[in-house]
């Protein structure tokens, strides 16, 4: 395994488990930006000492929109549980799948993967309590961990990556007083105008988020890491797609996942739930 980002790690658990823009109607993604610097690699990006106002307009605005005009409810937030059917990328073909996650904000993610390869049905079990990591495969009642070269560094950068792969859809991480975030300006594709703004999150990748300009709800969501045993940045986009009600949140019914311009994940949200706490347990690898 090379670059251990989330879905490398599934295929790496789901080649050993098989061993024996938008889809829909929904909006198209804005296109990839180039961001410039030379092909493979993505320019250091100056984060500013504070919030730019017209970045924290942006957000804002967003905040109101996603809220119904009440932000405090992104409060709830911070613990969470998603359900989500669609497809991982995996040998040979796209991997039916179901995932469950269940999460506390900041450092504690539980996710459940149960894939269909037709004749058998194999599990891919990730637990997160910073800065412990598990993840595993299970299958016909037998649980392989997964070997992590360098366990330290592949929890830094999953956590990172966790900050804009889920938290970031809820705004959560917008709310945190240490976020900075910057560079807005008006963006325009596929006939759409977005507000878009830079966000920079302890611990995770500056974010390049997207805004609809009518709406104001986040509508993509950018980002590169240099992932352990990776010698190039990784592109990574994530679509939100389809927004509608989920318990006083608008939240995306549809989620879409590239790197490097290839689709890894495609997602139809089955559920947004908001419980007041979770079991501490959850998020311990399973005894």
């Amino acid at each position: 395994m090379r670059a251990l980002s989330l879905p490398a790690i599934i295929l790496s658990a789901a080649v050993l488990a098989s061993l024996p823009g938008c889809g829909g109607k929904g909006k198209e993604l804005p296109k990839v930006v180039e961001q410039g610097g030379e092909k493979g690699t993505t320019p250091a990006v100056v984060v500013p000492a504070k919030s730019e106002p017209e970045a924290v307009a942006v957000v804002e605005r967003a905040l109101k929109a996603t809220t119904d005009g009440h932000p405090e409810r992104i409060e709830k937030a911070k613990t969470n549980r998603l359900k989500l059917k669609g497809t991982v990328v995996g040998p040979g073909q796209p991997i039916p799948t179901a995932r469950q996650i269940e999460a506390v904000w900041p450092d504690r993610l539980a996710m459940t993967d149960e894939q269909d390869y037709g004749e058998s049905r194999a599990k891919i079990l990730f637990r997160l309590r910073r800065p412990i990591l598990w993840v595993a495969n299970a299958r016909e009642g037998k649980t392989v961990p997964v070997d992590f070269p360098d366990l330290k560094a592949s929890e830094a950068a999953l956590a990172g990556e966790l900050v804009g792969r889920h938290w970031m859809a809820m705004l959560v991480p917008l709310t945190d007083p240490k976020t900075i975030v910057f560079a807005a300006k008006k963006e325009s594709a596929n006939g759409q105008s977005y507000d878009a703004i830079k966000a920079a999150v302890a611990g995770a990748p500056v974010f390049t988020l997207w805004f609809d300009e009518k709406s104001g709800l986040l509508g993509r969501i950018d980002f590169s890491q240099i992932e352990p045993g990776a010698t190039v940045p990784t592109q990574k986009v994530f679509g939100l797609i389809q927004h509608r009600a989920f318990d006083g949140l608008m939240l995306p019914a549809r989620v879409e996942h590239r790197q490097n311009g290839l689709p890894v994940e495609d997602w139809n949200v089955v559920s947004w739930e908001f419980p007041e706490r979770l079991d501490d347990a959850t998020f311990d690898a399973p005894k």
